[in-house]
């Protein structure tokens, strides 16, 4: 007696079958979920530009809204007046002390500034003990004195009082500051 085989192709045809077809389907899936979100990005196109200020209005709005990170408080990303308007040049001692035997005094100008002059006055309770002239630098957004580096041997140790006169393009300020050495 001779036993009929069965074929088995039918069977692997309809695996490939199954396959083909969610394949198919993941790839319309991953497509159409890509478009749309290249629209919701864009924007609705049927939207008037009133809608659409009205929606940008009100995104501003929240963006202002308190954020509870800061307890509440309002950040404000640029507060006060631009300081190259300001009739009057500001700035800071960002550093005063004592390296390698000399009092090293370091300034920052709150105006952006391509030339001028620092003049520096170190005083005591008697009066004037020191002054020097140097130039103002211009940085990205703001100047700086060239910096002042005075020897201990002509000032000696003590409080110190720190004055700077500055003047460039018809503006003068004064940044004053002290010292213990």
């Amino acid at each position: 007696m001779v036993k009929r085989r069965r074929s088995k192709k039918w069977i692997w045809r309809l695996l490939f079958l199954i396959l083909l077809i969610v394949a198919v389907v993941v790839c319309y899936l991953v497509w159409d979920s890509y478009f749309n979100d290249r629209k919701d990005d864009k924007g609705e196109p049927e939207t008037s530009q009133m809608e659409q200020k009205e929606v940008r209005e009100s995104e501003k709005e929240e963006e202002d809204e308190p954020n509870d990170s800061n307890d509440g408080k309002k950040v404000t990303q640029y507060e006060g007046e631009n300081p190259n308007m300001a009739s009057e040049l500001s700035g800071v001692i960002t550093y005063a002390g004592v390296q390698n035997g000399k009092l090293m005094i370091r300034v920052n100008i709150d105006q952006y500034l391509e030339s001028g002059r620092c003049e520096l006055y170190l005083k005591r309770a008697e009066g004037l003990i020191y002054s020097a002239t140097t130039g103002i630098v211009g940085s990205a957004s703001t100047a700086t004195c060239e910096g002042f580096d005075v020897s201990m041997d002509e000032i000696g140790t003590g409080k110190i009082d720190i004055v700077i006169n500055l003047s460039a393009d018809s503006k003068t300020g004064l940044i004053s500051g002290e010292v213990d050495i």
